[in-house]
Parts: C-alpha cells; structure tokens; sequence
C-alpha cells in the first residue's frame, strides 16, 4: 500500500514520525515500574520483576479438568509478527532464539487501557544484535510489500535505558468489526544477551490518524518493562548466561540436535504446521503466559518439540502437563477413542493411540504413543506416510516437561514407537531434577 496516496494514512505518518523523532526527551523520564540496579540474570527473574503487572486471568475449558493458561504469544512466533515472514518472498524470517531461558505474557500498564504483549529472551549479545537488525529488515521489507490493508507508517531507532532496537508503527484498515481502523507499535531491542520485544494496540476512527496519546502512552509503558529487566543503564549489559537458576541449567542440559538424528536444525519456517508430521493442532498447548520456559523446535530426520514451564505451584504445574495430552486422555477415560486430529479423517492407525503412566526417576506424568498411515502428497515426503508418535509429559514440583518425537514408521511402526521413546527418555535424563 502507497502511502503517499492514502491521504488519512499520510497524516498518520506524519504524525507517527514527528511523536518519533521528538520522542528523545523522554529519556530523562524516570521508568513507572521499578528499575533494579543490575539486569536480570535469568526468566525467573524476569518474570518476578514483572509478576505485580502480569495479565493472569484464566479461563474454564469445555473438556474436564482443564483451565485455559493466562494468554501469551508463542515463544517460537516470528519477531514483528503482523509482518509475516511466509507472505512475501523475500521477506527475512526473524525467528527467536529457541532452546534459553525465556518469558512471555501480557502485562497491564496503566497508560494504555489494553495490556501490553511482552516477550524476553537470554541469549548471547551476537544473536540478540542479530535479530534487532534482522528486524529492522524485516519491517522496511514489509513497509514495501505490504500486506492488504496494513500500513508501515513509522520505522525509527528505539534507545532507552541501555536498550537498542527498533520501533515500527503499522496501522490496519477494519482493525474492528464497526470499521475502525487499529495501530500496533512494535519494539524489538538488545541490552547486551537480553532480547526484547514489546507491542501494544489500540482502535481509532476509520480515516483518522493513531493519536498522539496513546502512541507516546505506549511507549512509556514499554520503556518502563524494559527498565525493570534491563537494569540501569550505568551497569554493564549483561554478557551472557551466568546464572544458576533452574532455567539457565535445563536450557544447557538440552541436548545437542544431532542426538535426534540426521540434518537436525531448528524448524526453519515460522508456521509450525509444516513440520508437525501429524496432528498440526493437538499439541500445541505449552504457551504459558508469566511463566519463565524454555522451548525448542528441531527437524531433520524426525521432528521433535521440547517444552519446559517452571510454574509457581504444583497445581498450575498440573494443569500445564496435561494440556498437550488431555485430548487422549478425555477420550480414553469415556471410551470414546477420539482420534488425534479430528479434523484428519484419512488416518489410519498402524498402532492404536494409548496412554499410559509415566516415571522416571523424579518425573512423573503419562507417555502418549500411536503410529497412523495416510496418503501421501505433494507437501510432505514419502518417508513420513507412515507416521509413528511418541509424547512424554511429565512434572516434577513445579516444573513440567513437555517431549514430543514424531519420524517415520515405515513397516515398522513399533520399531520407530522404541526409537522415539528411547530418545525422549535419554533427553529427560539429561534435565536437572531439582524443581524451580
């Protein structure tokens, strides 16, 4: 879209740049929200630091015993997420760090009436830097390819507090269903091995522009988050992962990827439907919102998925469990054999879905296992026709684990059911037991 031809656009443009290149003497502002001497030094205390703040609600499924988690966005979502790296070739995909110590959640703050979404990663400053600049790419990419009914109407630097980065403005035609038009700033940013990102939204007369109030609202909220993880900004940045916390050493104990098989590298699109080989939306319920975790996605000869949440108490460390399992286990318990995908009427199960309880050593919970059969296509390889699945979900204290191995079954769909259990369970060895 032209912005140039756009006349509402164009004042909101203009508007956004001016709120933008004016925006430096608010760095004399002192942050709302506490700012500690030194950065945090793990997603454990990047989640306590902004704990007073978090969006918790929850909310009741329609399957027993289970209570939806407080919203986040997915740790593994593409940074700058409206601009969709699979939409225009061309466009950089500007996927996180995957495998450290991570926090997602959305936040109240009281200069904006919606909550702001956040995400932190700890990783080394190289890749931090990386993907700030990645970013920047992306979004002037997105600016000249943009998608139908978006506007990138601001890209400018972001330094406050010891953070670098960028910050984009994009605005969206019928952002509501009365026809209104929306905004969303978006704040990617390093402080040496922290990597930031930000965004909040909001609604505005169809043919308006954003306002002026709750963009630099907005920003001050966002800058105050960072304040409160990035520390002072007279301290030295954070160089690397130091700490002795629980998710700094089960992230170290992760496996290296060759473990699981040949060509093993993380999932290399943003969309990770691709590389489920069966069941794309039954087993995507890790996202956690205030909780610090750990995720990592690996493909390759087989795929794997590995999750790890450190929740405040058993009982949410509970809920987090059975999550990614509670469609078997409803569906065991009442007899009624639901099938892993409903949506997926051409599978044929090889070996029938079972779930069964699970220990090893400290960790219990319940092991998920099938093999199905199905057509092949054009998408998806011959090999994986035949798909063995193998899943172990597990806790121990207040830490669940979350292990999910899926390759092909070829004419020995048990054979592979062994493979992938036997690598589950040497990973889980690998992670400390010692809850958070």
């Amino acid at each position: 879209m032209d912005l140039s031809r756009r006349p509402g656009l164009r004042i909101a443009a203009a508007a956004a740049t001016l709120l933008f290149t004016l925006g430096g003497f608010d760095q004399l502002k002192m942050p709302a929200l506490p700012m500690p001497a030194d950065a945090a030094a793990s997603a454990e205390e990047i989640a306590e630091r902004l704990r007073d703040r978090l969006d918790d609600e929850v909310f009741e499924s329609f399957l027993p015993d289970l209570t939806f988690a407080p919203f986040a966005m997915s740790l593994d979502t593409p940074l700058l997420h409206w601009c969709w790296p699979e939409q225009k070739q061309g466009i950089e995909a500007r996927l996180p760090p995957e495998g450290v110590p991570a926090y997602t959640g959305e936040l109240h703050a009281p200069e904006v009436a919606d909550p702001l979404e956040v995400r932190f990663w700890i990783t080394s400053p190289d890749q931090a830097s990386r993907l700030v600049a990645a970013t920047r790419r992306g979004a002037e990419e997105c600016g000249r390819r943009p998608r139908e009914g978006d506007a990138i109407s601001d890209v400018a630097d972001f330094d406050r507090w010891g953070w670098h980065g960028v910050r984009v403005l994009v605005t969206t035609e019928s952002w509501t269903e009365y026809g209104d038009s929306g905004a969303r700033v978006t704040i990617v940013a390093a402080r040496g091995a922290l990597l930031a990102e930000v965004s909040w939204a909001w609604a505005f007369e169809a043919g308006g522009r954003p306002g002026q109030s709750p963009l630099l609202q907005g920003t001050e909220a966002a800058a105050s988050v960072l304040a409160a993880v990035g520390g002072a900004p007279s301290a030295p940045a954070p160089a690397g992962v130091t700490s002795r916390a629980t998710s700094t050493m089960m992230a170290a104990a992760l496996p290296p990827p060759s473990v699981y098989g040949k060509d093993m590298r993380p999932w290399p699109d943003p969309v990770g439907l691709l590389h489920d080989l069966v069941c794309p939306s039954g087993f995507d319920e890790n996202v956690h919102g205030g909780a610090p975790a750990i995720t990592r996605r690996l493909i390759g000869e087989v795929s794997i998925r590995e999750d790890v949440l450190f929740l405040a108490d058993e009982q949410s460390a509970e809920q987090a469990r059975i999550r990614p399992i509670l469609r078997a286990r409803w569906g065991v318990s009442t007899g009624k054999g639901v099938k892993p995908c409903d949506s997926d009427d051409a599978l044929s199960y090889s070996i029938d879905r079972r779930l069964e309880p699970f220990t090893r050593g400290s960790w219990t919970g319940e092991i998920e296992a099938f093999a199905v059969r199905r057509p092949g296509s054009q998408r998806r390889p011959a090999r994986h026709d035949s798909v063995a699945h193998i899943a172990v979900a597990v806790r121990h204290g207040s830490t669940m684990v979350y292990l999910r191995w899926q390759g092909p079954a070829g004419a020995a769909p048990a054979a592979a059911l062994r493979r992938g259990r036997a690598a589950l369970t040497d990973t889980l060895d690998l992670l400390p037991r010692a809850g958070n």
